[in-house]
């Protein structure tokens, strides 16, 4: 136990990293949980768009999108998603939103959760995550 201690003492900057880290982790694990947002990664998206006929939602700005995006995604930017909610047709249908890192993505999800959309899923990492993938973009 005395080694324990002696180690938390000395390196107690690490120790403290260590556990905020840990925190943000769990609490945003958890978060996405409780609040009825999933997380997907590249292969289950790709399941999800074949299987069920997903939709892939852009919510990068139109000119980011216009640079680089996922085949057949729609662009609907964060900014506009209130007022364009109306055009995604089907409020069962999968949705998997998508950004550059999964943040914005996250937000947009909440905010099609409360507008009654049931099936609302991120993709985890977005475009980035997507790109490591090497799987294929439409690039103007």
């Amino acid at each position: 136990m005395e080694n324990v201690s002696e180690f938390i003492v000395n390196h107690w900057v690490l120790v403290t990293s260590f556990v905020v880290l840990s925190w943000l982790v769990f609490s945003d694990a958890f978060h996405q949980k409780i609040s009825g947002i999933s997380p997907l990664g590249t292969a289950q998206a790709i399941q999800l768009i074949n299987q069920r006929k997903g939709l892939f939602v852009d919510v990068r700005e139109t000119e980011a999108f216009n640079k680089e995006h996922i085949a057949d995604s729609t662009n609907i930017p964060l900014a506009t998603l209130a007022d364009k909610v109306s055009t995604l047709k089907d409020p069962a249908q999968p949705i998997i939103l998508v950004c550059a890192s999964g943040q914005r993505a996250r937000t947009a999800a909440k905010q099609l959760r409360s507008s009654g959309f049931t099936e609302v899923y991120v993709l985890n990492g977005g475009l980035n995550t997507w790109k490591d993938a090497k799987l294929p973009l439409f690039n103007s």
